[in-house]
């Protein structure tokens, strides 16, 4: 599920279809809200101002379907490089064809729309695809003449051309089939609740990959007998059956699609201060059944983990709601009302006053807070990066300023999959062996002593196969890299500290950037070091320049409280990164270790005078060299040739448990 998942939130279609829902957002929002106001005039009787924002709801929400065209059409166009004017223009005129040929428009009035989305977005495929076609075949008229000459000439020839090539078969088929393929979903001699399920399900699969599932299948609630855009309250409903498009406003979008009132309880009850603001946000549109702001910016969509209670909360709420209204608990679903109608009130509201609707409606929204639950805690232990819009985030993503050129959200959906795929493969080590430290020592050249070793984790099956660090990634995708350190902290102190009191060596521990500028890293380190009671000079923290890149200001104050306690810092896999020369300035090390990709080189004279160039650096700033993977006799002589003392490496030992490495007289070689 995961590759597939993967593979759909890569589809560059889909991609920029998501992101042109997400341009729309705003659009369902004022609707629903100016619906509210509406509602509300209405009540204390201020009958104009509620006709007024009637209009403004019915006049934008009529405009979504051609902005959805238009910003789906500027996306193609950038993706194949044709012009913007060509593909929206071409586009739009099909598209009015279609919909004039099948009735769903009034040709006579621009607000009275009701484009079906399915063809609001394939003709714009249809079309951006047609004129690259053309374009590579140099059909574009380019003259002497000015530009926009050559502009409205291919424009009036292009538009003319797709009409015929992609307008005309349109017509013809729309023709044939009239609006049977929209209106046609619901079959009337299946049973009503399989009739209801279906469509619940099917709306919330398209939730789930980014589309409008309610607007992209309106057409097909239709054969479900009520309309829910009716709002008189005093007209019922004569249905033949239990079930209605009603029935399924009132307790399958408790909150929006998925009852994502359910979720966004969920959201406000976690302690992630993220989720909690989001859901706060979040809670108030759910009241009124609007929850864009939860499938785009938790997200739902993509997301493997809750999709399995955002399709099955609905398909069980509906199964109790249509099995306690056939037993007659609960009053039918008679009286049409607005689909945005706050929860609770529209559960009186649709059954005529019935309480028992109330009460219905609250415990589908305790059931499914049961069900989403312990989704929801899982996803959050996750950790998952970029899960909640930050505000840098979401400019980036979102720029209504140039919206063919705003990236794809789809690129953050791959990720959020690889997080929860590092989760399940820390899981199975976890399950499969246990986590052990090797040591690798550090030797001085000079006296042939080992000086130190270097703590490196690794992972040991129940049949004693030992797995290299490459689980550290994982560790680091779904925010756990702390709790490894800690860990690698505790468990190298206890397993070293009599051979530290023994031998006088010294203890290296390489700590994550996260892990580093942590506020309560220092005392931890602190507690830890005087629960074993060995000199504080015995420990080594290594750190990459990453943490220095990551926050300067609380790494240079971290370091400088590390060295006044005696403990030693040293900046490792110096030579890997690009920036590493300027924080030797900038930062006073104890040791700098020099990593394996400047000492492999060294056989040839750059390699070799590139190599002795860095090491003369570190001198000047009075740092301690140590050169890592050494592995050749040659390399071990070129060390020497550069009074090189300290050195570890596979030549000498590779990593290995604490009890198989030799000390005798300080571990004499």
């Amino acid at each position: 599920m995961m590759k597939l998942l993967d593979r759909l939130s890569d589809n560059l279609y889909l991609r920029g279809l998501c992101n042109t829902f997400i341009m729309l957002l705003p659009i369902p929002v004022i609707s629903a809200l100016c619906d509210v106001l509406s509602s509300f005039f209405a009540v204390f009787e201020f009958l104009r101002l509620s006709l007024f924002m009637e209009l403004v709801s019915e006049s934008t929400r009529s405009l979504y379907p051609i902005l959805l065209l238009t910003y789906f059409s500027l996306f193609l166009s950038k993706k194949e490089g044709v012009s913007r004017v060509l593909v929206i223009t071409s586009s739009l005129v099909i598209v009015l064809i279609i919909c004039n040929t099948c009735k769903v428009i009034d040709s006579t009035a621009l607000l009275n729309m009701n484009i079906p989305f399915f063809i609001a977005v394939l003709i714009p495929i249809l079309v951006s695809k047609f004129i690259f076609y053309i374009q590579t075949k140099q059909w574009l008229m380019r003259s002497e003449l000015p530009s926009v000459i050559d502009q409205s000439i291919n424009l009036v020839g292009i538009t003319l051309l797709v009409i015929v090539a992609i307008g005309l078969p349109a017509f013809y088929l729309s023709c044939l089939v009239m609006t049977e393929t929209v209106t046609g979903f619901i079959h009337y001699d299946i049973d009503p609740l399989f009739n209801a399920l279906i469509l619940e399900t099917s709306r919330n699969l398209l939730w789930f990959i980014g589309m409008n599932g309610h607007a992209v299948l309106s057409g097909s609630a239709a054969g479900l007998d009520c309309s829910h855009s009716i709002a008189i309250a005093d007209i019922k409903c004569h249905s033949e059956h239990i079930m209605n498009s009603l029935f399924l406003t009132t307790y399958a979008s408790i909150g929006g699609a998925g009852n994502s009132l359910s979720l966004v309880i969920c959201m406000l009850l976690t302690k992630n201060k993220g989720y909690r603001r989001l859901g706060a946000v979040s809670l108030i549109f759910s009241f009124f059944n609007i929850n864009e702001l939860v499938i785009y910016g938790l997200p739902v969509m993509f997301n493997p983990i809750l999709i399995i209670p955002f399709i099955m909360v609905p398909i069980l709420s509906l199964s109790l709601a249509y099995l306690v209204t056939t037993l007659g608990l609960v009053a039918p679903v008679t009286i049409p009302i607005s689909w945005m109608t706050p929860t609770l009130y529209s559960g009186y509201l649709s059954t005529d006053g019935d309480v028992n609707a109330v009460v219905l409606q609250a415990v589908i929204v305790i059931f499914g807070i049961f069900i989403y639950y312990p989704f929801f805690r899982r996803m959050d232990g996750i950790k998952m990066v970029n899960v909640v819009f930050s505000k840098s985030i979401s400019d980036n993503y979102f720029n209504y300023d140039k919206l063919d050129e705003s990236k794809s959200i789809g690129g953050m959906l791959p990720a959020m999959n690889q997080n929860i795929l590092a989760q399940n493969r820390i899981n199975k080590l976890q399950r499969s062996g246990d986590f052990v430290l090797f040591y690798q020592p550090q030797y001085d050249l000079i006296t042939k002593n080992i000086v130190s070793i270097e703590a490196l984790i690794r992972h040991r099956d129940r049949q004693g196969k030992i797995t290299p660090p490459i689980f550290i990634d994982d560790f680091n995708k779904v925010g756990l890299a702390s709790v490894l350190d800690f860990w690698v902290l505790h468990r190298a102190l206890t397993e070293t500290a009599a051979i530290i009191k023994e031998f006088g060596i010294t203890v290296s521990i390489n700590v994550s950037p996260v892990t580093f500028i942590r506020t309560d890293f220092f005392h931890a380190v602190k507690e830890e070091i005087e629960k074993v009671a060995i000199p504080f000079s015995s420990i080594i923290l290594e750190i990459t320049e990453d943490v220095l890149i990551k926050d300067e200001f609380n790494t240079a104050k971290t370091i400088e409280k590390f060295r006044a306690l005696g403990v030693q810092i040293a900046l490792d896999d110096f030579g890997s990164g690009y920036s590493s020369l300027g924080y030797l300035s900038t930062y006073k090390f104890d040791i700098v270790k020099i990593d394996r990709t400047l000492t492999m080189n060294t056989y040839n004279k750059i390699g070799a005078e590139l190599f002795s160039l860095t090491c003369q650096i570190v001198r000047v700033l009075g740092a301690k060299i140590v050169v890592e993977g050494v592995e050749k006799q040659s390399e071990v002589e070129l060390m020497e040739k550069e009074n090189i003392h300290f050195v570890q490496g596979f030549f000498f030992s590779k990593p290995k448990p604490i009890e198989n490495i030799t000390f005798i007289n300080n571990a004499q070689l």
